[in-house]
């Protein structure tokens, strides 16, 4: 058993618990999400001692060489005394310019930073509500092709967030968000390898900011973009996927409906996991970018890989649902 030192406070830490875990036990706000070391939302610092490396996964060297770390995946095996982490360079204030409902629950929100940033399409960042609730949400827009961020967001039932965005913030509202991460984005250098990307309900936003990175960087081989859905209704993009199939050659769109009203091109009635095998025959060949739901993300990860795709060329973001 190790202990913390935070704010001069010694906190002693079960076995395997982490330092979020003891930081919100023992009462103090610490910004969090997704508790499972992807949004980096709660970034903290180490004044002194050792910080485990897998508490640090997934951040830029140079946050490593000044101690950040994540709280939530950070179970420390010798006294560590932490800091809130300075954070003014690591978050960005953003105007709200389109503030839209595109189906009875999913909201676009487009949003114009203070300063720009780069990032690629597909990658995501943390919106954040107060000083201790963050969620993360994936960009659907193109650095070199928008002038805005854009995000679909689902409105939760109880969600804290989700509910927010939807309800309470309007167009011209600023928003206080951070810096992009992620690598499930678009990579050239094989323009003519197959690509396939699928995804259920909002995992969307992602797949489609990629595909439209891949032909915007001249990708000329097949891009088959699959969607996922239980109704119809829930194929909130549809008719503009459509839109990129008929501008686009090699841009293909499927939509898997498990409830579908009609079963006609493109809207099929198979399993999301059948649809994607079926296309992608000869799996060695195609790289894949799978988002959204977490058990459907791994499901397809995993069918994929026995077919013969190389797991390096599977990139995933799997939505990772909080429990508010």
């Amino acid at each position: 058993m190790s202990h913390i030192i935070f704010k001069d406070k010694h906190i002693e830490l079960d076995e395997g618990q982490t330092v979020l875990s003891a930081l919100l036990d023992s009462g103090y706000e610490i910004p969090n999400s997704c508790r499972a070391g992807a949004c980096q939302s709660c970034l903290m610092q180490s004044v002194e001692g050792h910080v485990p490396e897998n508490s640090q996964q997934g951040l830029k060297e140079t946050l490593k060489a000044q101690g950040y770390f994540l709280a939530c995946s950070c179970v420390p095996t010798t006294p560590l005394q932490i800091a809130f982490a300075d954070t003014s360079n690591l978050r960005v204030k953003a105007n709200v310019v389109e503030h839209e409902l595109i189906s009875k629950d999913v909201l676009r929100l487009r949003l114009k930073p203070e300063k720009s940033f780069d990032y690629h399409a597909g990658q995501y960042l943390s919106f954040y509500k107060d000083s201790s609730i963050a969620r993360s949400y994936s960009l659907a827009s193109v650095n070199e092709l928008d002038e805005y961020l854009e995000f679909h967001i689902r409105r939760i039932d109880q969600g804290t967030v989700s509910s927010w965005l939807h309800n309470e913030i309007k167009a011209g509202y600023e928003l206080e968000i951070g810096l992009p991460t992620g690598d499930c984005f678009y990579i050239p250098g094989t323009p003519e390898q197959k690509i396939i990307l699928a995804g259920t309900g909002t995992g969307l936003a992602p797949l489609i900011g990629i595909a439209r990175d891949a032909i915007h960087q001249g990708h000329s081989g097949e891009i088959h973009l699959v969607h996922g859905a239980k109704a119809q209704d829930e194929l909130y993009m549809h008719q503009q996927l459509i839109n990129m199939s008929d501008q686009y050659p090699n841009f293909h769109y499927h939509a898997s409906v498990l409830q579908a009203d009609e079963v006609e091109s493109p809207i099929s009635s198979d399993t999301i996991d059948k649809v994607v095998t079926d296309i992608a025959t000869n799996a060695a060949d195609w790289k894949a970018y799978l988002c959204g739901d977490e058990d459907i993300v791994n499901t397809l990860k995993k069918k994929l890989f026995l077919a013969g795709t190389s797991m390096g060329n599977i990139y995933t973001d799997p939505f990772i649902q909080t429990t508010d």
